[in-house]
C-alpha cells in the first residue's frame, strides 16, 4: 500500500487562497516577526502578499490594521503606496483558516512594489529628509483616525519601555552591554517620563524601520515610495513615530546626530512637534535601540533558528555606542534651537509680576527684562512653561546638575522615613560627616552644619570671637558673604553699596586683589606679595587686636577674579602673626568647582582656620556648614548651648552626602578641569580676535570674561547687559558680575560640558562680530531686541 505523501504548509496556504479567494497562486515564504508572511504569484503574473496571522493575535487588532490601511488608501496620501486590503467571497477582509490543525487568521494583501530601504546601497541625506517629511505628513493624515482596540499593549510601545527590558535584560550575556542599557533606562526614567503627560497621543505606525520602507528603485535619486507592514500599530505618543524611525535610519551611519537632525526638520515642518516631544526624542531614540536589542535577545532566545530576528542587532549596537558618547540633554537641547523655537511673554508672566508686586517684598528682583516662568530643571538646563530648554551658565547653586536624580531620591527616601533634629542620634550625621570631612586637610576636622552660607560666615564670626577675643576683622573690598545682620557687617559689596550704611569699627577693609585692574597686574607672585602688602600694613595701621581676616577663595561678586599666586599664602602669615584667623569663604566656589581640587584655598597652597561652604553643597537644597579645628571648636564651648533647629537634619545630611558620593562617582572633578580648560582656551582665541574682551580669567567652572572698551579699560557695562539679553533669546543663560557689571560670570553646574561650551562660543562669537568697536555702544543696544 503506498504512503500518501504529507501536504506541506505551503500547499495547504495555496488551497485556501484559491478556495477563500478564487485565485490560484504560487508563493514564496517571506520573513517575519511573529505572522506567516508569502509572496503570492497568480496566473496572470500579478503579485499579493499573504499574511497568516499567529492565532493569539486578537482579531479585533487585525481588524484595526485592516482599517488603517483602508484609510489610508481611501485618502490618498500624495504620491505614497499602501497595501490594499482584499476581501474573501463572503465579503470578510478577515479569513478564519486551518494550517497544520491550527486555526490561523489569513489576509490578502496588495503587493506594494519597490527597493527596500534596507537594500538600498546610496541612501543619503536626501532619503533622510524624505523619511522625515514622509512620516510628518503620515502622522498628519491619521492624527483622527480612531479604534476602539488602539490602545492595546504591545512590547514594542515605547510607552513600555521600562516594564519590558527589566522583564528581557537577562537574555543579555554581556555585562558591558548589559550596563549600556541600565544606562538607557535611567535616560528614559529620567528624560522621557517626567514629560510623559505633555506628550502628544494618537495612532501611530510604530515600525518604519529599513525592512518596512520602499524607494521606488536602486538609484541614488529613488524617493521614497511607501511603507508596509502595520502589525505594530498602536495609540501611543506621537513622537514615538520619529524616534522608531530615525533609531533605524541611523544604523551604520558615522554621524548619526546629523540623521536625527535631518529627519527631525524635515517632519518638523511638515507636522510640528511640541518643545517636549523634542526634548524626549533622543532618549527615545536610544531607548528603542535598547527595547530591540532586548527584545531580539529574548526572542533568539526561545528560537535559535530564526535569523531574521538578530538582524539588526549587531548596528544596534554599534548605535548604541555611538550615542551613549553624547550627552542626551544637551543634545535634546540642540535639536530645540534646530527647531527654532521660540519663547513668548504671556498675559501668565504677567499675572505673576503683578502677584509678586502685591504679596512680596519689592526687594526681590526677576531676570531679564522679560522674565522666564521657569518650572523644571534637568542637568545643566532650566525649562520653562512650554518646556523649552536654556543651558544654565550660572547656577552654582544646582552643583552637580538640577534635579540630580541620585540627590532627589536620597532627599525623597529619608523624608519618607524620618526628619527630626541632631538631638536625636543618627548615623546620618556622622556618616555625611566623615565623608565631607575626608576632602578637607587633617587639621580641619570638625563640622557644624546650619542652613545658609550665609549663617555659616556668622557662625564663623562667632567662633572667630569666642578664639580670639576680637571681633575686628579684615575683609577684601568688594566681598559678599551673606544676608544676615553680621555677614552684610562683613560685606562691603553690601555695606557700602546702595542702601549701605558703611563699614563698622571693627571692619577693616583691604584692597581687592585684582590682578587686571587692580594697583598690581598679574599672576605671578610678585602681585600676590604687592597685594599681601597691603593687607601687613593694615594690620600695622590697627590699634586693638585683630579677630580674624575672612577672604573667599575666589573673588565672586568682584568680578570672578583668580587672585594672583602667592596672596593668601603671605596674608594668612600676616594674620597669623597678629593673632588673627584666616576664614576662606567658600560658599561660591567650593566641592570641586576649580576641577583640580576640592577646595580652592587649595590652588593658593594653604590651609584656613575656618572654612565656611554653601550654595552647592546641598545641590538646591538649603545647607550650610562651617568646618574649623579641634581648638577653635573647643573655645566654642563657652556654656551656651549652639542649637540649629534644622542644621544636620538626616534628610539635608542624605542630600549632602548624595551630592559628595556624585561628584566622585561621575568624575565631576576630572571633567571640570577638562571643560574648564577647554573653555578658557577658546574664550582666550575669541579675547585676541575681540579688543572688547578685555580680561579672560578662571579655574574649572569658575570663569570671568571682562567686557572693556579701549586701553583705558573703559567698562563696557551696556553691552555686557545687551550681550545677556540677547543670550538670552539664544536659550543660554548668562548673568553679570563685578564693580561695574562688565564681568561675564560663568559658574555653570558640573554637568556642563563641552559640547554645551561650544554652543556658547559659537553664540558669543556671533554677537561679537555683529559689532563694531567704533559704534560698540549702540549698536548692541540694536543687537538686543533683534
Amino acid at each position: 500500500m503506498m504512503e500518501v505523501a504529507a501536504v506541506t504548509k505551503e500547499q495547504q496556504v495555496i488551497s485556501e487562497v484559491f478556495r477563500h479567494f478564487g485565485l490560484a497562486v504560487s508563493i514564496k515564504a517571506l520573513p517575519g516577526y511573529i505572522d506567516l508572511n508569502y509572496l503570492a504569484m497568480d496566473e496572470q503574473g500579478k503579485r499579493y502578499v499573504v499574511k497568516l496571522a499567529n492565532p493569539d493575535e486578537p482579531i479585533d487588532e487585525l481588524d484595526m490594521q485592516n482599517r488603517l490601511m483602508d484609510y489610508l488608501v481611501q485618502y490618498a496620501l500624495d504620491h505614497y503606496e499602501f497595501p490594499v486590503v482584499y476581501k474573501n467571497r463572503q465579503g470578510k477582509k478577515i479569513t478564519a483558516v486551518d494550517i497544520d490543525d491550527q486555526t490561523l487568521y489569513l489576509r490578502l494583501l496588495s503587493f506594494v512594489p519597490g527597493v527596500f530601504y534596507s537594500e538600498h546601497q546610496q541612501t543619503g541625506s536626501q532619503h533622510h529628509q524624505q523619511l522625515g517629511h514622509f512620516l510628518g505628513q503620515f502622522d498628519k493624515h491619521v492624527e483622527h483616525f480612531v479604534h476602539a482596540h488602539s490602545s492595546r499593549y504591545l512590547d514594542w510601545d515605547l510607552k513600555q519601555a521600562e516594564n519590558v527590558i527589566a522583564r528581557k535584560l537577562d537574555y543579555i550575556a554581556d555585562q558591558k552591554q548589559s550596563r549600556q542599557v541600565l544606562t538607557i533606562m535611567s535616560l528614559f526614567r529620567e528624560q522621557v517620563l517626567p514629560f510623559a503627560d505633555n506628550l502628544p497621543e494618537q495612532i501611530i505606525h510604530n515600525d518604519v524601520n529599513d525592512h518596512n520602507l520602499l524607494l521606488s528603485s536602486y538609484e541614488k535619486e529613488a524617493c521614497l515610495q511607501g511603507v508596509i507592514d502595520f502589525g505594530d500599530m498602536v495609540k501611543s505618543w506621537r513622537i514615538n513615530e520619529l524616534a522608531i524611525a530615525a533609531s533605524y535610519a541611523l544604523l551604520d551611519q558615522p554621524r548619526p546626530l546629523d540623521v536625527i537632525k535631518t529627519i527631525l526638520l524635515a517632519y518638523h515642518q511638515v507636522n510640528p512637534l511640541t518643545p517636549a516631544e523634542v526634548w524626549v526624542l533622543f532618549p527615545l531614540i536610544c531607548t528603542r535601540l535598547a527595547t530591540s536589542v532586548c527584545n531580539s535577545a529574548k526572542a533568539y532566545s526561545d528560537d535559535p533558528e530564526n535569523d531574521y530576528l538578530l538582524i539588526s542587532v549587531g548596528p544596534a549596537w554599534t548605535a548604541i555606542d555611538q550615542l551613549l558618547a553624547l550627552d542626551a540633554k544637551s543634545v535634546a537641547f540642540e535639536l530645540q534651537r534646530f527647531c527654532q523655537f521660540r519663547g513668548e511673554t504671556t498675559q501668565r508672566h504677567s499675572d505673576i509680576l503683578a502677584m509678586r508686586s502685591e504679596s512680596l517684598f519689592r526687594t526681590l528682583s526677576v531676570a531679564y527684562k522679560a522674565p522666564l516662568i521657569i518650572e523644571r530643571g534637568q542637568g545643566q538646563f532650566l525649562l520653562d512653561e512650554n518646556n523649552l530648554a536654556y543651558l544654565d551658565m550660572v547656577n552654582n547653586v544646582c552643583h552637580v546638575g538640577h534635579c540630580h536624580p541620585a540627590v532627589v531620591q536620597a532627599g525623597r527616601e529619608q523624608m519618607a522615613k524620618l526628619n527630626t533634629n541632631t538631638r536625636y542620634l543618627h548615623s546620618n550625621l556622622v556618616e555625611y560627616s566623615e565623608t565631607l570631612l575626608a576632602t578637607f586637610p587633617d587639621e580641619l576636622s570638625v563640622v557644624m552644619f546650619v542652613n545658609s552660607g550665609s549663617e555659616a560666615n556668622e557662625l564663623a564670626m562667632r567662633l572667630m570671637k569666642c578664639y580670639t577675643g576680637s571681633e575686628d576683622v579684615l575683609v577684601v573690598e568688594g566681598a559678599y558673604h551673606g544676608n544676615t545682620n553680621k555677614a552684610i557687617e562683613i560685606s562691603p559689596y553690601k555695606f557700602n553699596g546702595p542702601g549701605g550704611e558703611g563699614p563698622g569699627e571693627n571692619i577693616h577693609i583691604v584692597p581687592m586683589p585684582d590682578p587686571y585692574r587692580g594697583t598690581y597686574k598679574g599672576m605671578g607672585e610678585k602681585t600676590g606679595q604687592a597685594y599681601a602688602r597691603q593687607v601687613s600694613e593694615k594690620v600695622a595701621a590697627l590699634d586693638k587686636p585683630l579677630g580674624g581676616f575672612i577672604c573667599e577663595s575666589l573673588q565672586g561678586v568682584g568680578g570672578n577674579l583668580i587672585m594672583p599666586d602667592g596672596y593668601l599664602k603671605e596674608a594668612y602669615r600676616v594674620v597669623r602673626d597678629a593673632g588673627g584667623l584666616c576664614i576662606a569663604d567658600e560658599v561660591q566656589v567650593g566641592f570641586g568647582r576649580v576641577g583640580t581640587h576640592w577646595w580652592a584655598f587649595e590652588t593658593q597652597g594653604v590651609v584656613p582656620d575656618i572654612v565656611t561652604l554653601g550654595k552647592p553643597i546641598g545641590n538646591g537644597h538649603p545647607m550650610g556648614a562651617v568646618v574649623t579645628t579641634k581648638a577653635i571648636a573647643e573655645a566654642f564651648v563657652t556654656g551656651m548651648e549652639y542649637f540649629n533647629t534644622f542644621g544636620g537634619n538626616p534628610v539635608s545630611c542624605a542630600i549632602g552626602k548624595a551630592v559628595l558620593d556624585t561628584i566622585v562617582e561621575e568624575k565631576l572633578r576630572e571633567k571640570t578641569t577638562d571643560t574648564g580648560a577647554y573653555l578658557l582656551e577658546q574664550l582666550q582665541s575669541l579675547k585676541t580676535e575681540f579688543p572688547i574682551i578685555g580680561d579672560v580669567r578662571g579655574l574649572g567652572l569658575f570663569i570671568g570674561v571682562e567686557l572693556v572698551l579701549g586701553e583705558k579699560l573703559t567698562p563696557a557695562s551696556k553691552v555686557a547687559s545687551n550681550l545677556v539679553e540677547w543670550m538670552k533669546q539664544k536659550h543660554i543663560l548668562l548673568s553679570l558680575d563685578g564693580p561695574f557689571n562688565n564681568v561675564l560670570k560663568i559658574k555653570p553646574p558640573m554637568a556642563f560640558n563641552q559640547q554645551d561650551a561650544d554652543c556658547f562660543l559659537g553664540c558669543l562669537g556671533q554677537f561679537l562680530r555683529r559689532i563694531k568697536v567704533d559704534g560698540i555702544e549702540r549698536k548692541s543696544k540694536n543687537l538686543s531686541s533683534s
